[in-house]
């Protein structure tokens, strides 16, 4: 059942790396992170949101080509609150989201922990710095940013091992019935739960305890090593995490930049903090 050998839950998020309602989620998922820590075993399936824009029509948001995107991915910013830079639909848009799919499962093929810092890596670079993921110099760069063996995950890239792990992770999402990401599974030993869309800190924690009771919520560390563990970080998972309101999240982020502790990166329409001194 669970994606370690010492968690007592495991949830998994059916995700796909170019969909901004699962990049919404990362505050969530962080928060969770930083209260139940290895308590809570973490697995994603990507479920391929776009084979090819050639033949998608999203009914629900009037989506049928990339240039359609960007107003959608406005409007869920405003909602979920992390930020986008929607330069990229109109400079290097992606056909598809299969290609950095693919990429994610090599990623994760190396180690489990280290494919969820690629995840994040790809959502990111795509989200909010107008960079097409879909590009294999782009995936290798994040490769290494990471610290993956680029030699081996170009590897997977080319013997097919990679896709063959994309297309089991397609037939698990089609088995498991899911039709909206992020569709979320959480399994205990007291039983199973299961939410499609986006869900909240509190929806997911009532979610955990009903499946393990027995779970202890400790309180966030420091916003200072929230930062050194998780770094960078939007503003709103700061204001996820701690509660804050984001004027508050603002000031506290900004008095460690002038402390030398933190630096700032605007990207987008938000701003990005992360440990180490800096702008």
């Amino acid at each position: 059942m669970a994606a370690t050998d010492t968690a007592a839950v495991t949830i998994t998020q059916y995700t796909d790396p170019m969909c901004t309602w699962c990049w919404g989620s990362e505050p969530v998922v962080r928060h969770l992170r930083a209260v139940y820590g290895q308590q809570v075993a973490f697995e994603y399936v990507v479920g391929g949101l776009v084979e090819d824009f050639e033949g998608f029509y999203d009914a629900a948001n009037d989506i049928s080509e990339p240039g359609d995107v960007g107003p959608h991915w406005e409007a869920a910013s405003e909602s979920h609150g992390m930020p986008v830079d929607t330069t990229i639909f109109e400079t290097d848009p992606a056909q598809s989201t299969y290609p950095a799919s693919v990429a994610f499962v090599a990623a994760r093929r190396q180690d489990r922990r280290a494919g969820h810092r690629y995840l994040r890596a790809l959502r990111e670079a795509y989200a909010t710095e107008v960079r097409n993921v879909n590009r294999r110099e782009e995936q290798v760069t994040l490769a290494e940013d990471v610290g993956l063996d680029v030699a081996a995950f170009e590897r997977a890239l080319d013997d097919g091992t990679a896709r063959e792990g994309f297309e089991a992770d397609l037939a698990r999402t089609r088995a498991a019935g899911v039709r909206a990401f992020p569709t979320y599974h959480v399994a205990g030993p007291d039983g199973e739960h299961r939410a499609a869309g986006f869900q909240s800190f509190a929806q997911l924690t009532d979610a955990l305890e009903t499946v393990a009771p027995s779970l202890d919520r400790s309180d966030p560390p420091s916003v200072r090593e929230f930062l050194t563990d998780f770094g960078p970080v939007a503003t709103q998972e700061v204001v996820e995490t701690y509660g804050f309101q984001r004027g508050k999240a603002r000031q506290v982020l900004q008095s460690l930049v002038d402390e030398g502790a933190a630096s700032r990166e605007p990207r987008g329409n938000g701003v990005f903090w992360d440990a180490g001194g800096g702008s």
